[in-house]
């Protein structure tokens, strides 16, 4: 297959590791790409350096806009691309050689696939392997909505579209929602629906880069984890009108994204924190559902149960055990 790839690269302050993604991105061995660099209102050279990569490659487009998040970013890129598919990069991390090729691979054995994806791996800002991938079989799985949906509810689905490869006539049809995180979660679910599902090929094609500064879950950011929750909202909403049989899943995964957001929100922050109080009266309704929804972990639940029960005495004593774990290198 001969069709040609744009590939949208959102860049915010990114001059200390572009370089290394877009050599991986300009070095494929599938050679047929569009590189739309989209700088995000960066205040290093970032800018600069984009610009040089594309007076050496024909192939990089770069425009500007002002600082408004990676989801502007990405929606300017896509209305600003011209192939028959549509990949994603975030710029601090980068993709194996033959990542695009692979995913063409998949279309050609399989022209009535809409959406691919492959594996990604974390690693150190030295290369090293942290985790992953979640499978490595070499194999092309075909994921029906109903299963991608499911995984993605029992947080073993990957939702991130860096892994992915999709045809432009249908990502065109949506934007990633702006002024929010977990975005990619949100437009996920939103375009599964409209396609039969998503064809994995279980090899490792992404590498995400774990650095100090990047977006850490460690940190509580009221704007991400509150998309947590309202993302969590849609879902089971989502489910119980249209998936019926994934109502245990949808469930379990509404309250554990609660659980998520008690876990991290600052002990100090919880009694004035709105959506902290009704993400307690829920669990207080929920205290049944916590004993008997089968997908929890004995760890989720008895959390969950705590939590239910003496929120404030609970999160103290998860906040002291955390603060020695770190402290003896555990967490």
């Amino acid at each position: 297959m001969s069709e040609l790839i744009s590939v949208v690269i959102p860049v915010y302050n990114s001059a200390n590791f572009i370089d290394r993604c877009l050599s991986s991105v300009l070095c494929q061995t599938y050679t047929n790409l569009e590189i739309i660099l989209v700088d995000d209102g960066s205040k290093d050279d970032s800018l600069k350096l984009c610009e040089e990569y594309a007076k050496k490659d024909s192939r990089v487009k770069v425009l500007h806009k002002e600082n408004g998040g990676s989801s502007t970013a990405r929606n300017m890129g896509i209305r600003a691309t011209s192939g028959s598919f549509i990949g994603f990069i975030d710029s601090d991390d980068y993709i194996e050689p033959d990542m695009y090729e692979s995913l063409m691979k998949v279309y050609e054995k399989h022209p009535d696939a809409v959406m691919a994806q492959m594996q990604s791996v974390n690693v150190s800002d030295g290369g090293e392997r942290v985790s992953g991938p979640f499978k490595d079989s070499g194999e092309i799985v075909f994921l029906s909505t109903h299963e991608m949906l499911r995984q993605l509810l029992t947080h073993v689905g990957d939702s991130s579209f860096c892994t992915k490869l999709i045809r432009a006539d249908y990502m065109k049809k949506f934007e990633f929602p702006e002024g929010r995180l977990n975005e990619d979660f949100r437009l996920l679910i939103e375009m599964l629906p409209g396609i039969n599902g998503v064809y994995s090929y279980e090899k490792i094609g992404y590498n995400i880069v774990l650095r100090d500064g990047s977006n850490s879950r460690n940190v509580f950011k009221p704007l991400f984890y509150n998309s947590l929750i309202e993302n969590s909202d849609f879902a089971y909403e989502m489910c119980m009108r249209d998936y019926p049989d994934l109502s245990v899943e949808a469930k379990r995964f509404w309250l554990f994204q609660r659980l998520d957001f008690l876990l991290h929100i600052p002990v100090g922050e919880m009694k004035k924190n709105e959506v902290c109080r009704s993400i307690l009266k829920d669990l207080k309704e929920n205290r049944e559902e916590i004993k008997t929804n089968p997908i929890f972990s004995k760890k989720e639940r008895r959390n969950l149960k705590i939590l239910a029960t003496v929120p404030y005495l609970g999160k103290r004593t998860h906040a002291v055990i955390m603060f020695f774990k770190r402290l003896l290198g555990k967490a």
